[in-house]
């Protein structure tokens, strides 16, 4: 079974286990799994919601019950290093895979000055509370997250893209700095979402506010078309995701 009907598979146990009264959520999704989710729930009319721990949250878990508590399926853990280190998202991640963690039990993780907040599955973070003692070469503690969920916020940089119109294929050809065509491979090979969803149609028009995502290339929220240049061309503000 491949990865998207493995994941409808699961989509369709949640909802039956709804149905009969028993209300848990999916393990973390990424953009490309929210979308497939969000789709098939809506044809069929079902109401679902996400929530990730905190609210800029780019993974996270479904459910079905609006008064469901879903922030009791997630703890918030602090690492570490004990001394000084640049340790990257790709280090925390492997580190804490390498106890044999599925990656649907782990959210987001931001890397803050020398330590990063980890979000997981409740029923895992105990264990990897007493087994993650080292991230790369640096040794770690590990510790419950006690700050302010509502605080947190993925590190965003500002850009500025020129675009000679606001249609997905032309953004998409100005972030990779390619040519239209390969612009539209990207988009015909469902490398290209806003706001969650494939692109289908190349001449879709984004928008002030619109989060859009390119596998390989990252993920960014489009601002205001800052000016026009004499060449009739648009400069474009993005916020980037880091």
């Amino acid at each position: 079974m491949d990865e998207s009907r493995l994941l409808l598979s699961k989509t369709d146990d949640l909802v039956t286990k709804y149905y009969c009264g028993e209300v848990s959520s999916l393990g973390f999704l990424n953009e490309i799994e929210i979308s497939q989710v969000h789709n098939y729930l809506s044809n069929q009319y079902l109401d679902h919601y996400f929530y990730g721990g905190y609210p800029s949250a780019t993974r996270v878990l479904m459910y079905l019950d609006e008064d469901y508590d879903i922030s009791a399926d997630i703890t918030a853990l602090c690492i570490t290093p004990k001394g000084e280190s640049a340790l990257t998202h790709r280090d925390y991640l492997g580190s804490i895979m390498g106890l044999g963690i599925e990656r649907q039990c782990v959210g987001d993780i931001i890397v803050l000055d020398n330590q990063a907040v980890v979000f997981l599955k409740r029923e895992i973070s105990d264990y990897v509370m007493r087994n993650l003692t080292s991230v790369g070469r640096q040794s770690v503690v590990v510790d419950l997250y006690t700050g302010d969920l509502s605080e947190l916020r993925t590190e965003l940089t500002e850009r500025e893209f020129l675009v000679t119109s606001l249609r997905i294929d032309n953004f998409v050809a100005s972030v990779c700095n390619c040519s239209r065509q390969k612009a539209l491979e990207f988009i015909n090979c469902d490398k290209v979402f806003v706001n969650y969803s494939v692109v289908v149609k190349p001449s879709k028009s984004i928008i002030c506010g619109d989060t859009v995502s390119i596998r390989g290339y990252g993920k960014f929220i489009i601002g205001e078309v800052l000016r026009t240049t004499k060449g009739s061309r648009l400069v474009l503000s993005v916020m980037q995701y880091e």
